[in-house]
């Protein structure tokens, strides 16, 4: 739904279709860039990593498993079941797997020899793109990725609508998955500076985005659709 003009609209298909898409490059890249500059990935990206380096399975593959587990969180969660948004958040997520991956194998030739600084100011960079994003898909409406729609149930439902409470609601368990895998390896991949920033103030690059980035657009309760 979008304000303009005092009065309130439904977006068309091919608006949402425009945002789906806008927003799937935006987090895409945003997640990719953070992966490959190895300065910290947003908490549930380094959890698919270290599930990755535990099991020596690809990333992507826990990517996908992680979507299709929050879908099924997001059922319990919602008061209307809408199976075919479920179904469509379910694509979001996959789609968001295989775009990760691309990206991060695009972006890690461009990070050899490159000095800590450069890497870590291009690290935050995507995570703030990765904040962004989520907040024009939210407000689009159309799907989500499932952990991202998990955020924003968890927002409404728990949180009075309070972006950074539903976001570190959110991580704390991918925080947590980390935690064990390094328990298992004693390695701990992909966190850092860029991690700490995800956890403590992705919620306010949401709320950020939310005030400045396609202002017309308007958030609805996710547990009442």
């Amino acid at each position: 739904m979008y304000y303009s003009n005092g009065e309130y609209f439904e977006l068309t298909f091919k608006q949402k279709l425009s945002y789906f898409f806008i927003s799937l490059v935006i987090i895409s890249l945003g997640n990719g860039l953070s992966i490959a500059a190895a300065m910290g990935a947003a908490p549930w990206s380094a959890s698919a990593v270290n599930l990755a380096n535990v099991t020596h399975l690809p990333t992507m593959l826990f990517l996908a498993i992680e979507a299709i587990l929050a879908a099924v969180v997001n059922l319990f969660l919602v008061e209307h079941i809408n199976w075919q948004r479920t179904c469509g958040n379910i694509i979001f997520g996959l789609l968001f797997s295989l775009f990760v991956a691309e990206f991060a194998n695009l972006f890690r030739p461009l990070f050899v020899g490159l000095a800590t600084i450069p890497k870590v100011i291009i690290d935050l960079f995507g995570i703030w793109c990765i904040g962004i994003g989520i907040s024009v898909i939210q407000r689009a409406n159309f799907v989500l990725h499932p952990l991202d729609n998990l955020t924003n149930v968890a927002r409404f439902k728990f949180f009075h609508g309070s972006a950074p409470l539903g976001q570190l609601s959110n991580f704390v368990i991918a925080v947590s998955i980390s935690l064990v895998c390094w328990a298992m390896s004693g390695q701990l991949m992909s966190y850092g500076i860029g991690t700490a920033y995800c956890f403590f103030l992705q919620g306010n690059n949401i709320a950020w985005g939310d005030r400045h980035l396609f202002k017309h657009l308007l958030h609805i309760d996710p547990t009442k659709i």
